[in-house]
Parts: C-alpha cells; structure tokens; sequence
C-alpha cells in the first residue's frame, strides 16, 4: 500500500512539508502532528531553538542525529512503549512513514524549523534520504533496549491492546 505525503506548496510554489499556518498543525490519525519550532531569521544566517516543555510536549531527556544514510537505505523500523520523540530535518530532506496499528501516515521533512512529534507506540521508518541530509531526534527519555518494539508483530500486538482497552 502507497501511503500519500502531507505535503502542500506555498505561494511560491516551495514544496514545503507544513501547513501555511501553525494553527492548521492538528495532530493526525496516528497522534503524530508538524510542530513549527521558532525561526529567527538574519542576514548571516536563520537561528532555530528547541527548548523544555516549549516546542515539545516533554522533557528532553537525549538528542542524536542520523547522517551520511546511503541511497535507498531505511532507517528506524521500530515503535517505543514510552518514549516520545521531535524528528527533524536538521539539513536536506527525507520522508518519515508513521503507523499507529490503524493507520498510516507519511510526511516530507525538509524544513529544518519544522519537527514531526512522534508519541509513544507509533511504528516509524524514515527513508528518502536526500544527499547530505542531517536527521535530528529529540527523545523524551535516555536509551533503554527494554523500550523497543523491534518487531512489528509485537507492536501490533501491543497496539491493538491499547486500542481494545
């Protein structure tokens, strides 16, 4: 099954992977929705921040990025019980399938003051890495291997559970 992008074009036809206003960002099926994170902009060069509780609905607890991805690759492939994540097209672009054991969404990341909140138990993969592309993730908790889904009969499992209760 294709899964569509959310992706529109503004006025000047930018292919952008937001709504035109912040107020339009609604959390979709999956729970998952576009945060447009503050942008102050300057002649020598934009500033974007992410700060506690502000941009994202939680304490930041750890931040990684994902880069040098080979063509065609796929990366994530695994849900989390508890944890909550910002992803963010930290430079270049690429596209993020997000499944809720519903539902299936897919979003174009390609702004870097734009993030797409992932809550917890929602099965992600990013893939269509564009060349040179930076991924940056913003988690609501440390590392812990206990709080994977690496197979995703097991988040569905797990989903369905919750969807029942």
């Amino acid at each position: 099954m294709t899964v569509p992008r959310r992706a529109i074009r503004s006025e000047i036809g930018e292919r952008l992977s937001h709504p035109p206003e912040p107020s339009q960002a609604r959390a979709s099926a999956t729970g998952c929705r576009l945060v447009e994170l503050p942008r102050i902009s300057d002649p020598r060069g934009n500033l974007t921040m992410v700060e506690n509780h502000d941009q994202v609905p939680f304490a930041i607890q750890r931040v990684y990025y994902l880069y040098d991805v080979p063509g065609g690759e796929v990366r994530g492939g695994h849900a989390h019980r508890e944890l909550e994540q910002l992803v963010i097209a930290a430079s270049g672009s690429f596209e993020v399938l997000v499944d809720d054991g519903l539902h299936q969404e897919r979003f174009f990341l390609n702004r870097s003051y734009f993030g797409l909140y992932i809550p917890q138990l929602v099965w992600r993969e990013l893939d269509s890495f564009s060349s040179g592309s930076v991924c940056l993730v913003i988690a609501s908790r440390p590392y812990e291997e206990g709080d994977y889904f690496r197979s995703y009969e097991e988040f569905l499992a797990a989903a369905q559970g919750r969807q029942a209760a």
